[in-house]
């Protein structure tokens, strides 16, 4: 037993008609609604970056005198606080929200391409952190070591080198051209994600890690290099092999801040007496 079906379906001028008026539209409804909802942004350069690389390093640095300041802060709450030696939390320490004023006054300079990057004023530092990074012998221990994606939301990281950076000294990379959906299974990887929160969909699902590695745009430079990275691409902190790396990260996503300088979402852990 079977369901008629009409005859008219079958008329190649109908069905050619049918195929352009319907299916090219859905074919193109992801790249018209990027075009539509973020025009007003298309002659930023920074921004214009981010959409199509998913990566911006800018080309002056931050002064050696706000590094050093920076320096200075970090370790005043390395002072105060117990640092994992081991996993992905290595080295660092971090706030859901601002983890110093001094972070804070980084994201208000960056805020406003955030803005751009996510089309709303509803844009809130997600977190914050300080990070010292040595060689590690396992992979696992090394925040980040290989290629993933941070989440399957919006997310926008900025990044200030602390210290030299170069082949040996874990540059952090990315692959440019992968991120905010851009990827075949993107959101495939989102909805498995949102529904099990399980790592393996953000690190191992259906990611080519020898692609990522011949594709991938290592950012080398000294101290005060900074740069921003759309992070739903693909990126990774490459191992350091000798020396250390230091970095100060602020990331960014959607929604208003709830937390300030150590308020709620105050993540560090107090040195034990």
């Amino acid at each position: 037993m079977y369901l008629p079906i009409k005859k008219s379906i079958f008329n190649s001028t109908l069905s050619l008609g049918y195929a352009i008026s319907i299916g090219i539209p859905i074919m193109l409804l992801g790249y018209c609604k990027d075009k539509i909802a973020l025009n007003r942004n298309m002659n930023d350069v920074i921004f214009n970056d981010l959409r199509l690389f998913g990566l911006h390093k800018f080309p002056d640095l931050v002064p050696s005198a706000e590094v050093k300041v920076l320096l200075e802060d970090f370790e005043n709450l390395k002072r105060s606080t117990v640092v994992d030696v081991s996993g992905q939390l290595s080295g660092r320490i971090f706030s859901h929200g601002i983890l110093s004023p001094l972070l804070g006054k980084y994201a208000e300079i960056i805020k406003p391409h955030a803005i751009k990057f996510f089309n709303t004023e509803q844009v809130k530092v997600e977190i914050s952190y300080y990070q010292e990074s040595y060689p590690q012998r396992d992979l696992e221990s090394v925040p980040g070591g290989d290629f993933h994606v941070d989440d399957n939301k919006a997310n926008l990281k900025y990044f200030i080198y602390l210290s030299d950076v170069n082949e040996e000294s874990g540059p952090f990379s990315c692959v440019p051209s992968t991120g905010s959906w851009k990827l075949r299974n993107s959101i495939l990887r989102g909805v498995l994600w949102e529904l099990t929160k399980n790592r393996k969909y953000l690190y191992d699902f259906l990611i080519s890690h020898s692609g990522c590695s011949k594709n991938e745009k290592k950012i080398l430079g000294i101290s005060g290099t900074h740069f921003l990275v759309d992070t739903t691409s693909m990126h990774r902190a490459s191992p350091v092999l000798i020396g250390l790396r230091r970095v100060a990260v602020i990331s960014f996503n959607r929604g208003n801040q709830t937390s300030q300088n150590g308020g709620k979402g105050w993540m560090l852990q107090k040195k034990l007496a």
